[in-house]
């Protein structure tokens, strides 16, 4: 059975939100792999996005309990916590800018079905809910956000940058199942845009990723000396 341990200072809205982020993630994952065709999509794990969501399952249902019920363990969790959530928003925010656009011309241009409501119902799970569910939790339920050094709010990137070198190393071994491509998005397919506007394109994210990350710190740094922690909602 699935239990989280919410903090302390916001126990039901904690306890409410991680449930809330479990199911999302459990559904988001489910509807992805297209089990409800009984044919679950091969290459499951190419996509950042079941990535990211997997890890957010795991924390939420294994982590959290283990952080928070072990004292010795509680200091991890600022830093864990602002991984999560950032690491998770990479998702949405990808999505949203990069993708999106070319989903919603498909489903603008395509005949009302099961499949196309499937696919909807998909996306808004694993695309918005699931990421805006894990940053609300971190925005007012994960305590102590002012112990998160400089360094620390560089660590998530260690995901979407072990992520990348897995795509392009997979990549050598043929293409993703149901495609015509070994890259698993547009936007990283080496062999139709070519080696150096990929990589741009990954510097590019790869600076968005750093600055975001450097103004979420600076904001609660600000926050924390001008009210002090719990003077504010999101500075429990």
């Amino acid at each position: 059975m699935l239990t989280v341990i919410p903090p302390t200072a916001y126990g039901r809205l904690g306890a409410l939100l991680s449930a809330l982020i479990v199911v999302c993630a459990l559904i988001s994952l489910t509807l992805h792999r297209d089990v409800y065709h009984h044919t679950p999509r091969r290459d499951f794990y190419s996509y950042y996005t079941n990535v990211s969501t997997v890890i957010v399952l795991v924390y939420f249902s294994i982590g959290a309990p283990l952080l928070y019920a072990k004292a010795p363990l509680r200091r991890f969790i600022p830093v864990v916590e602002f991984s999560i959530a950032m690491m998770i928003m990479l998702t949405h925010i990808v999505f949203h800018n990069l993708l999106f656009p070319a989903l919603r011309r498909v489903v603008r241009d395509a005949e009302p079905s099961c499949d196309l409501s499937m696919l909807i119902v998909n996306n808004l799970f694993i695309h918005y809910l699931g990421p805006w569910l894990t940053f609300a939790y971190w925005l007012l339920c994960s305590p102590r956000k002012d112990l998160v050094t400089l360094p620390g709010t560089l660590v998530w990137l260690l995901v979407p940058l072990t992520y990348l070198y897995s795509v392009f190393r997979r990549a050598r071994y043929g293409n993703i199942a149901g495609t015509d491509s070994p890259y698993p998005y547009p936007f990283l397919d080496a062999k139709q845009y070519g080696v150096k506007r990929v990589l741009l394109i990954c510097l590019g994210l790869l600076a968005l990723c750093i600055l975001a990350s450097l103004a979420v710190y600076a904001a609660v740094q600000l926050l924390y000396a001008y009210f002090g922690g719990g003077h504010a909602l999101i500075l429990i």
